[in-house]
């Protein structure tokens, strides 16, 4: 199949596009989000590869390329998985609301040394804390309360027109379709 490994990595995107929108914990939606973003972003890299010895492809592309880099929603994911792989930095942003909340109400304690802590990705028991072991396992139950998760400065642009919403499933969908539409029009015009 011409393009197998573009759609490879289109496949690969996809699958992890529905586990964030099924994701409730705000560490685990941060850690799918930048696993968006690698196959996201290969999938042009891809594309380029297999299009290579393509007649007529390089010119095709170079357009194509070009309305990529113009393009403020496809520049956001490309500079957000820069900043993700090469910095380890995250585009995401969180806050937790609290309405109430009672400790006696919580899921079990994973270990006798869990401890309760509250930080801005949501509620938490911490485990092993003060070790190289330690780590954070949310706390799905005891009370009313909402994690909130956004993109710090957005992109407010996506293919000449404005962004209605610019949460970080949108920006995820809305780049999936585009490569969608790319790896077709590549498909039809070099079968």
């Amino acid at each position: 199949m011409v393009f197998g490994n573009t759609n490879s990595k289109l496949e690969d995107s996809r699958n992890i596009l529905n586990q964030l929108k099924s994701t409730k914990d705000a560490m685990n939606f941060k850690a799918l989000y930048n696993s968006f973003l690698s196959p996201s972003r290969a999938i042009t890299y891809a594309l380029q590869k297999e299009g290579k010895k393509i007649n007529g492809f390089e010119e095709w592309y170079k357009e194509k390329q070009d309305e990529m880099r113009k393009d403020e929603l496809l520049r956001f994911i490309h500079e957000a998985r820069t900043m993700d792989f090469h910095e380890g930095k995250n585009v995401l942003g969180t806050s937790v609301y609290i309405d109430h909340f009672s400790t006696s109400n919580v899921n079990p304690k994973p270990t006798p040394d869990a401890t309760i802590g509250i930080h801005k990705d949501g509620i938490y028991w911490t485990i092993n804390k003060g070790t190289p072991k330690e780590r954070r396992i949310p706390i799905n139950k005891g009370g009313k309360f909402l994690t909130n998760i956004s993109i710090k400065n957005p992109p407010s642009q996506h293919k000449g027109k404005s962004l209605e919403k610019k949460d970080p499933i949108t920006i995820c969908e809305s780049c999936v379709k585009y490569m969608e539409e790319l790896i077709f029009e590549a498909i039809e015009k070099f079968k």
